[in-house]
């Protein structure tokens, strides 16, 4: 696989080329890796080229010097050196305490392309350069690289963590505290309107793809069926009185028998690439259990939304966390906390003593116990719900809420000068009044806390609360990221994948290519198709160019004049409503065009991705219509006659795939 890159210097047009020798110069010989670092490189050097300042003018030696140092040092070290320096170059921006805004200056941009670039922002403080050299030099950080290291890696911290886990002593004040809260401000779980469902991801059994083959896979769980089903919230014989049966929420109500098998309540720990340093450790669930858990997460979503949580707690809008991430830039009153490895830090003891028991039954119930290491050994998971649970981002939510809330009563508490003990005064009535102090705007006639935002292990606190909230995270056997959690006079803020910097939004575009191969992938082809977009967006031109060229130069079968098209068959669009490339005239002439006479519009045979495919197979119709009554009834109630055309011929199989369809212009 050869890349070329055209770019335009001081010099006129000069191109490079990016092919498997230069990768293997890097020592990279995977062939996985060769593909997409080769991708990443080519896409770099073009990004390069469009800087901010005299685009187009910058000498071809800097572009040669550039590919040079990347194979004198190697992608992986200068992917990392790039980072780091792109982190020390945010930090060192704060908004009092130094000379200027922008800090000292720092000596490691004079060994980089960008030197020019930081040299004019050192002197004028112009932003729109700050959000070029932030871009540039955190454009690899997310590049996804297989390293059978990085997997060994992250099984040692994975085994640290739940050794430590083992080891921690909780103290009761912080326990006792924080069950104060939930148990003042959540609601008592309810099992109404109990809407289980097959997740997207993965699950333990293995050759099991797609929600007709987990629909397949579906066994009898006893705890479930002894808790949710005649037990509802620990009350025996109650779930069938409150409506929850296993006909009424499970597809295919035959497979809910001991007989024909239980379910197994054991996650496979699976370690996926996350960047070119480290692996990320997922745990697959059994199919059962997930279906489950999708159900119980939905609950507690609209239990959270309903309560006095929901005005921290956004589970479907990551932009209320980057507002206040934006807010505490440019005022230092809000900051933002990171975690590691906080799915893995959260312990069932801590679930257990901190929960009300109406919510911990159905969450514990629902979980693996334990988990198949890769080596095939079976070890009993002390961490709540590893991260491939449904469950693990609203409990760690929850939590990280409570935490902050808990340290502003510590907060209050200390400020107030009170003579009782901390836990008497900490009644249900304290606990809102508190709760109440969190500003839901930055009204100044309103005094109180700024606003609370939790995300998962995003936390946007108030600055006064920062140093108590890190304490009791610690206490509970989470880690602090100092070097990602962004406090005091700092003027850059982080949250949700959100960049912010005096007040201006600087959130780099990363080379998030996924699945690049020989071949075409639905990952593949949307993820690039979003990075053309984005670098339109942000008017990177060359970039744009570039990766345009490069996908749409698949070769690609279709009926396009009965051979092999010379383009890929994505569409070109006018704008992000739909799937395709953006552009200003969107002619599509590389692509075959009808006239749909019964609609009488004009039509282009293009590329979509879609969840739709064909299910022939005459052995599946049985789960077919079981599987379509499962796409029924949760948009209905059951009062309701039951709606299923099981003759329809395509059916949602829960895996994406590339699709011919005609769509018109």
């Amino acid at each position: 696989m050869q890349h070329e890159v055209r770019v335009r210097t001081s010099r006129g047009l000069r191109r490079f080329f990016i092919d498997d020798a230069f990768c293997q110069s890097l020592s990279v010989v995977e062939r996985r890796n060769v593909q997409s670092v080769s991708l990443f490189i080519a896409s770099w050097v073009t990004l390069l080229a469009d800087s901010p300042l005299d685009p187009g003018n910058k000498p071809p030696h800097l572009f040669s010097r550039f590919l040079s140092r990347i194979q004198e040092d190697g992608v992986k070290a200068t992917v990392t050196r790039f980072t780091n320096l792109a982190h020390e170059f945010v930090s060192l921006h704060s908004l009092m305490g130094t000379p200027s805004l922008i800090g000292e200056w720092i000596d490691g941009f004079k060994d980089t392309p960008v030197f020019f670039e930081y040299n004019r922002y050192y002197q004028t403080g112009d932003i729109s350069i700050a959000r070029f050299l932030y871009t540039f030099l955190n454009f690899g950080k997310k590049l996804e690289f297989v390293d059978e290291s990085f997997n060994e890696t992250a099984f040692r911290g994975w085994t640290d963590i739940e050794t430590g886990l083992a080891n921690l002593e909780l103290s009761s004040v912080d326990t006792d505290s924080i069950s104060a809260v939930l148990k003042t401000l959540l609601p008592r779980f309810s099992l109404e309107d109990f809407r289980p469902k097959f997740g997207p991801g993965a699950v333990q059994e293995r050759g099991v793809r797609g929600r007709i083959g987990k629909l397949r896979s579906f066994q009898y769980d006893p705890l479930i069926d002894r808790f949710l089903f005649h037990g509802h919230i620990g009350k025996y014989g109650l779930g069938k009185e409150s409506g929850l049966t296993p006909d009424r929420v499970i597809p295919d109500v035959s497979k809910w028998d001991p007989a024909r098998g239980i379910s197994s309540r054991v996650a496979r720990l699976m370690f996926v690439p996350k960047n070119l340093k480290v692996a990320r450790s997922i745990c697959m669930e059994p199919s059962t259990l997930m279906y489950f858990q999708q159900g119980i997460m939905s609950r507690m979503t609209e239990l959270i939304e309903s309560s006095r949580f929901g005005s921290f707690i956004r589970l479907n809008d990551q932009s209320y966390n980057r507002d206040l991430s934006l807010i505490g830039s440019y005022t230092s009153e809000i900051d933002t906390i990171d975690l590691s490895s906080a799915s893995d830090c959260l312990s069932l003891e801590l679930v257990k003593k901190v929960f009300p028991q109406s919510w911990q039954i159905p969450m514990i119930v629902s979980r693996s116990h334990s988990a198949i290491l890769p080596d095939g050994t079976l070890r009993p998971l002390l961490k709540f719900a590893p991260m491939g649970s449904a469950l693990c981002f609203p409990t760690q939510c929850l939590l990280f809420a409570s935490v902050c809330i808990y340290a502003a009563c510590l907060y209050t508490y200390e400020a107030e000068n009170v003579n009782v003990e901390f836990l008497d005064w900490m009644s249900s009535a304290t606990i809102r009044r508190i709760a109440r102090k969190f500003r839901r705007s930055r009204s100044l006639a309103v005094h109180g806390f700024q606003p609370l935002g939790i995300y998962g292990d995003d936390i946007c606190v108030d600055r006064r609360l920062t140093d108590i909230v890190k304490a009791i995270l610690s206490r509970l056997g989470f880690v602090v990221n100092d070097e990602k959690s962004f406090t005091g006079s700092q003027s850059f803020r982080e949250s949700c994948g959100g960049f912010y910097l005096n007040g201006h939004d600087i959130t780099p575009l990363y080379f998030r290519v996924k699945g690049v191969k020989e071949f075409t992938t639905p990952s593949h082809v949307a993820s690039q198709v979003h990075l053309i977009n984005s670098a339109w967006v942000r008017g990177y031109k060359n970039l744009y160019r570039f990766l345009r060229y490069s996908i749409m130069t698949w070769e690609s079968r279709g009926r396009l004049r009965n051979k092999t098209s010379s383009f890929n068959p994505i569409p070109y669009v006018s704008d992000s409503l739909h799937f395709g490339i953006l552009c200003k005239s969107p002619l599509n002439n590389h692509v075959e065009q009808r006239t749909h006479k019964d609609y009488q519009r004009e039509e282009i045979r293009v590329w979509t991705i879609s969840y739709d495919r064909k299910v022939s197979d005459a052995a599946l119709l049985d789960s077919i219509d079981a599987y379509e009554y499962m796409r029924w009834w949760p948009g209905h109630t059951s009062d309701k006659p039951l709606e299923v055309n099981s003759s329809i011929p395509r059916y949602d199989t829960g895996s994406p795939g590339l699709r011919w369809r005609w769509i018109p212009v």
